[in-house]
Order: structure tokens, then C-alpha cells, then sequence
């Protein structure tokens, strides 16, 4: 009569609570065993309580060691030693990668089987290590491990190891090391770098060139400015005004490079110098020098300064290219209407297509 009694009370409990508990009177989740009966009548029970417990809650999570789990399956085993999860056989997924899974301890590892994810690579996989952690995963030729701290100094870090050796670090500081274990900046790479596709910036976009240290570090040159490239391409028609470069910046001063060429191998290119300066109109363009691939000693441009924002530029002994032009066909003026604006006249007797770098100095 008593187990009678007993058995329904435990069903009535289920009914009314929907919700059931082994050693415990204060159940967690819709089934929860406290193994140690340790946990108290009442609120949640403390990290330490937890680790002896199993609770399923309502939406369908587990967990074994914690009574707030957040995947389908959370394991925290604090302080229990290795432990060594051989076979997993999960049905009903579509693939063979692993569920959402979530693994946390401290001086202990977990060891998952090549037969945990057949082929495929690890699927969805959380690890929580602590102090002295390390978390493997073995599948054919595929090794990852995680670690985190040292075992004496204390400090925690995240490591990858592949082919039993370490690839990568992540310090306490977020400092980051390729090839390296002692990082000391965000990135810091032991070995060459590849960067396989790089954009062009397009027309009168500035951009900022990079420079190394003696130790190998990245940065700015002396200024934020120097250096700074603006570059631009154009086709001109015969006796045509188009913009070479726009929205140059105020307060500047830059070294430009005016290239063009044929379909015949001929080219030229010339230096100017440009300074930018809005105030009382101070925008000024002057031609320094050039060079022309031609077989006469007449290898420079004459420059024809017309005021401070306009340079006419000829070149003597270009000969006639069958392809169109006669020997002027690289004549040309860059004038600058306005602060920010540079102009290229094409004066020649055919279309061709300017290049233009300016790059900035002060």
C-alpha cells in the first residue's frame, strides 16, 4: 500500500509540475538527477553542485554537469580526468557532421574519434577550456588541438596544433601569432606572406602605401600624408579636354607622373610638381622633366610654363606611327582650372590614353 501511495504521488508530481526529480526537491529543468544530493532546496545550485547532475530541459537541451545547458548536448567535467568519447552515431541529421556540441573542463582533455565525423570536417563544436585544457580532434589527416594555459605561469591562451606541431596562438591580449608563440602585436607572422588578389583603386581615390621597420612591422611613413598615391586613366580624343584627377585635397603638395603611348612602341612620360592650396586661389602646376623612348638625343619634352596653372609640354623627333599620329601626336596641356581639378588637352592629331600617379609629399 505504501509503494502504491508512493508511485502516485511521483505521478501526480509529474502531472501537476511536469516535472520531475531524482535526489533533488527543487528539479531545474522537465528531468533533472542530482547525483551527490547535494544541491539545495531551493534557487539554482552553485558550479560545484552542478557537475554531479543531469538535467533535460524543456526545449530538449542536456546537460551533464550543468543545469543550464545551451546546444542539445553540454558536458562540463571539471576536475575529473580524461575522459575518451569513442563512437558517436547520430541519425536523422541529413550529414554526418557532428551537431551542436559543447565541451568544457579543466586538467582534462577530449579526445574525438575519426569515426565521429566519417569524412566530413568537424561540424559545430564549442569548446570551454580552462587552465591546462586540451581538446583534440583526430580525423585522418586532419588535427586540431586547443589548449589553454601553460601549467606555471597561469596565463591562458588558444593554440592550434596540426601535424604535432603548433601553427598558431591566441594570447590572453588577443595578440595573435603565424609561426610564432610569443606574439607582440594584433598579428604577428613568422614567414612570408601571400595575398592572392588585391583591388585597384579606382580614379582619384586615395590610397596609402605600407612600409616595414627594421623588425619587420608594418607601417605609415612619417606622416599620415606622405605618400598617399591618387591615380587615374583616361582616353583623350584629338584636340579634347578631359579630368585627369579630382577632389585633390587642400593644403597639398605632390609629384606627379603624366605617361602616354602608341600602338607603335613609343612612349613617353614626364614629371610635374603641384601644389593645392585654396587659400587666395594657390594651386599652381609646374613640368620638371621627362623621357621619350626615341633614337635621338632629343629625349626630354620642352615645357612651356603658359602661367602658375597651366603647362604645355611638346616632344621634338617622335617619329609618325603607322598606327595613327603624326610626330606631334604627344603634345598635350595640364592646366588646373580650379583647386582639386587637373586637366589634360590632348594637342596631338589622334586619340590615346593617358596614365596619370600623383603622389603626395607634403
Amino acid at each position: 500500500m505504501k509503494k502504491m501511495i508512493t508511485l502516485s504521488t511521483i505521478l501526480l508530481s509529474m502531472a501537476v509540475f511536469s516535472q520531475v526529480g531524482i535526489h533533488t526537491s527543487n528539479p531545474i529543468g522537465t528531468f533533472h538527477v542530482d547525483g551527490a544530493k547535494d544541491n539545495a532546496s531551493a534557487g539554482a545550485p552553485s558550479r560545484d553542485q552542478q557537475l554531479n547532475d543531469f538535467v533535460v530541459l524543456g526545449n530538449g537541451n542536456v546537460g551533464i554537469g550543468t543545469t543550464t545547458p545551451s546546444s542539445k548536448i553540454e558536458i562540463i567535467a571539471d576536475n575529473q580526468g580524461e575522459g575518451v568519447i569513442n563512437d558517436f552515431n547520430f541519425r536523422g541529421f541529413g550529414t554526418s557532421k557532428l551537431p551542436a556540441l559543447i565541451f568544457s573542463g579543466a586538467n582534462g582533455s577530449y579526445e574525438a574519434q575519426e569515426n565521429l565525423v566519417k569524412d566530413d570536417p568537424i561540424g559545430a563544436v564549442t569548446f570551454i577550456p580552462r587552465a591546462n585544457n586540451a581538446y583534440n580532434y583526430n580525423g585522418g589527416s586532419r588535427i586540431m588541438s586547443y589548449y589553454q594555459g601553460d601549467g606555471t605561469s597561469g596565463l591562458s591562451d588558444l593554440r592550434l596544433h596540426t601535424s604535432g606541431a603548433e601553427r598558431l596562438r591566441i594570447l590572453e591580449t588577443g595578440d595573435v601569432g603565424i609561426g610564432t608563440n610569443t606574439p607582440t602585436t594584433k598579428l604577428d607572422v613568422n614567414g612570408s606572406g601571400r595575398i592572392r588578389t588585391l583591388n585597384i583603386a579606382p580614379g582619384a581615390t586615395v590610397v596609402t602605401p605600407v612600409y616595414s621597420d627594421t623588425d619587420g612591422v608594418l607601417n605609415k611613413a612619417v606622416s599620415g600624408v606622405y605618400g598617399t598615391v591618387i591615380n587615374n586613366t583616361v582616353t583623350v580624343a584629338s584636340g579634347a579636354t578631359s579630368t585627369l584627377i579630382n577632389n585633390i585635397p587642400n593644403n597639398s603638395a605632390y609629384k606627379a607622373v603624366v605617361s602616354v603611348g602608341n600602338s607603335c612602341g613609343r612612349f613617353a612620360m614626364a614629371d610635374y610638381y603641384i601644389t593645392n592650396i585654396v587659400l587666395n586661389n594657390s594651386y599652381a602646376i609646374k613640368g620638371v622633366d621627362g623621357l621619350v623612348n626615341i633614337d635621338t638625343t632629343a629625349k626630354g619634352p620642352a615645357f612651356n610654363e603658359v602661367n602658375r596653372n597651366t603647362t604645355s609640354v611638346t616632344w621634338s623627333s617622335l617619329p609618325p606611327c603607322a598606327g595613327g599620329g603624326a610626330g606631334t601626336a604627344f603634345n598635350y596641356t595640364l592646366t588646373m582650372p580650379s583647386a582639386g581639378t587637373l586637366n589634360l588637352i590632348n594637342n596631338g592629331d589622334t586619340s590615346l590614353e593617358y596614365k596619370v600617379i600623383l603622389t603626395r609629399l607634403f
